[in-house]
């Protein structure tokens, strides 16, 4: 069998069908690839199986959640690293505490750490990163969840996933309460909510499209973290959230309160 016409050849060509359009039904996108109706059909089906690409009732193809995942890690998460780990290592040098990079996964309403700077002092969390976490927990994912929809904000509310570290349910109403608070400060900041013993803090960034796409936070013991040093994390946090949307070609201008 040809290159050309080989099983991984003609699914690769599909999928870049759905970079031209997302929605297609089985016979125009038969049509598109010059192929026999049943072998679209297949190849639609090869890539169903795998969640890259999912239908509706009425014989609609989209991509699926595994399609989205990829593509947003290849063409937002990685440039976003280049960009984001040294921002991250000269903000834990300076005050030796970790800071991570959150991008949210938008397709499956969750969050994950993409990169991360650690200090070299003997305690340290065990932070993981590419792992998906929901949007109810922690300022890193509370500081993105306050900028988005209220649709999504209604279905992260309605899941009411429980917590990663120890599976206690999640107070929605707290949540709900939450988010204007953190819009109206332009940060959010938490205790005990994603790290056992740890202090959050994150300051969202935007897109191009003004929408958010992730934040910077640094997380602190408890025992080390003073009230009065949360303004200085903050201004260290938003001057690093302002120059990452500056280079996703945002013009959002984001403030923070106080």
């Amino acid at each position: 069998m040809s290159d050309d016409t080989g099983t991984v050849s003609r699914i690769l060509q599909m999928l870049s069908c759905f970079s031209e359009q997302q929605e297609w039904r089985v016979g125009l996108l038969a049509q598109r690839l010059r192929l026999p109706r049943s072998t679209a059909h297949r190849l639609l089906n090869l890539c169903r199986a795998q969640g890259f690409i999912d239908t509706d009732e009425h014989g609609t193809y989209r991509p699926g959640l595994a399609f989205y995942r990829l593509a947003g890690r290849l063409s937002f998460e990685m440039p976003l690293r280049r960009i984001v780990h040294p921002l991250l290592t000269e903000f834990t040098e300076k005050f030796g505490e970790a800071s991570l990079l959150t991008v949210v996964d938008r397709a499956a309403l969750k969050v994950f750490f993409t990169t991360k700077a650690e200090p070299s002092a003997s305690m340290r969390y065990v932070i993981e990163t590419n792992m998906l976490a929901p949007l109810g927990w922690g300022a890193s994912a509370r500081a993105i969840l306050a900028f988005m929809s209220e649709a999504d904000i209604a279905e992260v509310a309605r899941r009411a996933e429980p917590s990663p570290v120890d599976g206690r349910p999640l107070d929605v109403k707290e949540l709900l309460k939450s988010l204007p608070k953190i819009r109206t400060k332009g940060y959010a900041i938490t205790q005990n909510q994603r790290t056992p013993e740890g202090v959050g803090i994150a300051v969202p960034f935007f897109d191009a499209a003004g929408e958010v796409a992730g934040n910077v936070c640094v997380t602190v013991p408890v025992f080390r973290f003073r009230p009065q040093d949360e303004p200085t994390f903050v201004r260290a946090l938003a001057a690093m959230a302002a120059k990452i949307s500056t280079a996703l070609g945002s013009t959002r201008v984001h403030k923070i309160a106080g």
